[in-house]
C-alpha cells in the first residue's frame, strides 16, 4: 500500500472511531454510573452542597466534553444529589464547561477531518452542511436551535461548531443558551424522581407526575419546532 492510500486508509479507521466512541461512549459511561451509583451514593451524604457542586462541575463537565457522559444525564444526576438551588447551578456550570472543554478539543482537529467524521452518517452531514452553509447574524441563533435540538451527538456537534466563521466566545455563548432549556428540565426530572418508584407512589400529589409529563411534551414539542427551523 502507497503512502497515500495508507495515510487514508488511517484518516478513514480514525474518523470511524471517534464517531463510534461519540455514539457508544456517553451511554457506556451513563450505564457504568447508574450502575455503581447505589455503592457510591453514600460517599457524598457528608459533603457540603457547595463543594459537591464544585466537584460536579469538574468531574462530571469534563466526562461530558470528553464523550464519557450525555449531557442530560449529568443534569438529571445533579437534580439526584444537590439540594435546593445547587442542582441548577451545578448543571449550568458542568455544562458550560463541558461545552468549552469540547470546542477547545475541536479546535484540534482540521476541517478535512471533521468532514471525514461527520461522513459517517448521512443525518451528521446533512446538518453539518446546513449549518455551514448558514452566514451573517443568523448563525448564532442557528447554533442554539441546534444544540436545543440535537440532531449529532453532543462530541460531534462541539467538533462541527469549532470550525465555524464565528469567534470562540460567540459560539460557545450560544451553545450554552441553547443546551439550558434541556439541561434544567434534566435537573428537575432527577430532583423530582430521585426513587423512579415514587412515580407509583400514589400518596403524592398527582400534579406533580402531570406537571412533569406536561413539561415533558412542551421540551418535545419545541424541540421538534426547532429542528424543523434547522431542517
Amino acid at each position: 500500500m502507497d503512502n497515500p492510500a495508507r495515510a487514508s486508509a488511517i484518516r478513514q479507521f480514525s474518523a470511524l472511531t471517534i464517531a463510534s466512541l461519540a455514539l457508544i461512549g456517553p451511554l457506556l459511561g451513563m450505564t457504568w454510573a447508574s450502575i455503581a451509583a447505589p455503592t457510591y451514593t453514600h460517599t457524598v451524604a457528608n459533603v457540603t452542597p457547595a463543594l459537591l457542586t464544585a466537584g460536579i462541575i469538574c468531574a462530571g463537565g469534563t466526562a461530558v466534553g470528553l464523550a464519557l457522559l450525555p449531557s442530560f444525564f449529568l443534569g438529571a444526576a445533579c437534580g439526584y444529589l444537590l439540594p435546593g438551588p445547587w442542582p441548577y447551578i451545578a448543571a449550568s456550570g458542568g455544562i458550560a464547561w463541558a461545552t468549552a472543554l469540547g470546542l477547545t478539543i475541536g479546535r484540534l482537529f482540521s476541517t478535512n477531518f471533521l468532514e471525514i467524521v461527520l461522513q459517517r452518517k448521512t443525518d451528521w452531514w446533512t446538518t453539518y452542511q446546513r449549518l455551514v452553509q448558514t452566514v451573517g447574524a443568523f448563525l448564532p441563533t442557528t447554533i442554539a436551535l441546534l444544540r436545543l435540538a440535537p440532531h449529532m451527538p453532543f462530541a460531534l456537534t462541539n467538533l462541527a461548531c469549532s470550525r465555524l466563521p464565528i469567534s470562540s466566545v460567540s459560539t460557545w455563548l450560544a451553545s450554552v443558551l441553547g443546551l439550558m432549556p434541556r439541561t434544567l428540565f434534566a435537573v428537575y426530572i432527577g430532583s423530582q424522581l430521585q426513587d423512579w418508584q415514587t412515580l407509583f407512589d400514589l400518596q403524592r400529589p398527582p400534579w406533580e407526575l402531570l406537571l412533569s409529563v406536561a413539561l415533558f411534551s412542551l421540551l418535545v414539542y419545541f424541540g421538534r419546532r426547532a429542528a424543523q427551523k434547522i431542517n
